[in-house]
């Protein structure tokens, strides 16, 4: 069993304006734990692909992106708060005026903040000093976040936009589905695409840009400049285009279906005499 689509746009707009409100004791946890995830991926992605000849060309991308997805998985099913995926549901939540502009903003700041928290933690700790990316995973490691921060403001803020409409339809599926596997499968499959396709996604790119730095291969300021971007174009993605359109869909083209009386038909009415 799942949801339809009509009513996966009211389960969106309940969880969104459930998230909106959350304390930020509640949202810090959360959001933390939700980069702690995406980070542990982002290792667990650079340790597959980092022994790969270069020669195997796509084959690596693909094992790579077949990795990734436990991350988003696993914040999904035990708790977490992401800020690509608070882009769908909190702004529909906006869109149907359940909650105001000031609570989405607190919303996408503190979650934001936090991922960015989780995330660096996961490189400096568990990348770093825990020797798990350095020694032989040292060049995948900076070609991975090169391969990050090369894109113009442009192309970073396009592959955002892309990413997250496949990253948001992951989480719109995980919403639609009702059992443990369905939840799997429907976010495995578009996050596997868009780390296939090369598409960029802000906290992914927290984790993998900072891992770079360590390691002698990205800046501070190509960081600063790859968060600006993709995070933008992430928003569009998931907040823009993929809520915005089928909230346009399902709440404003399909009005409430009216049940009107139904009365008589007078030419039909015959009177006896």
């Amino acid at each position: 069993m799942s949801l339809s689509p009509k009513e996966l746009v009211d389960e969106a707009i309940a969880r969104g304006k459930a998230k909106a409100n959350y304390s930020v004791l509640t949202t810090a946890v959360l959001g933390i734990m939700a980069g702690v995830f995406i980070g542990l991926a982002g290792v667990a992605m650079i340790r597959t692909m980092g022994s790969m000849p270069k020669e195997w060309g796509t084959l690596v991308n693909l094992t790579g992106a077949l990795m990734f997805p436990f991350g988003l998985i696993c914040l999904l099913l035990v708790g977490g708060e992401l800020v690509t995926g608070n882009m769908l549901a909190v702004s529909m939540a906006l869109y149907a005026k359940e909650i105001t502009l000031k609570q989405w903003a607190r919303n996408m700041f503190l979650v934001t903040l936090f991922n960015l928290v989780g995330a660096v933690a996961v490189a400096v700790f568990f990348g770093y000093f825990s020797n798990t990316l350095q020694g032989a995973f040292v060049e995948r490691t900076i070609a991975v976040a090169q391969g990050r921060t090369a894109d113009a403001p442009l192309q970073a803020f396009l592959s955002g936009v892309a990413c997250n409409i496949l990253v948001c339809t992951g989480v719109y599926m995980n919403m639609a589905a009702r059992d443990f596997v369905g939840k799997i499968l429907g976010t495995f499959l578009p996050v596997a695409g868009f780390v296939i396709a090369g598409y960029q996604h802000v906290v992914a790119n927290m984790f993998l840009i900072a891992a770079g730095i360590l390691a002698g291969g990205a800046t501070i300021g190509e960081f600063i400049q790859n968060m600006v971007f993709v995070w933008t174009g992430n928003l569009v993605g998931g907040g823009v285009i993929l809520a915005g359109m089928y909230f346009l869909a399902f709440k404003v083209g399909m009005k409430p279906a009216s049940k009107e009386l139904e009365k008589p038909d007078s030419s039909s009415i015959i009177v006896e005499e």
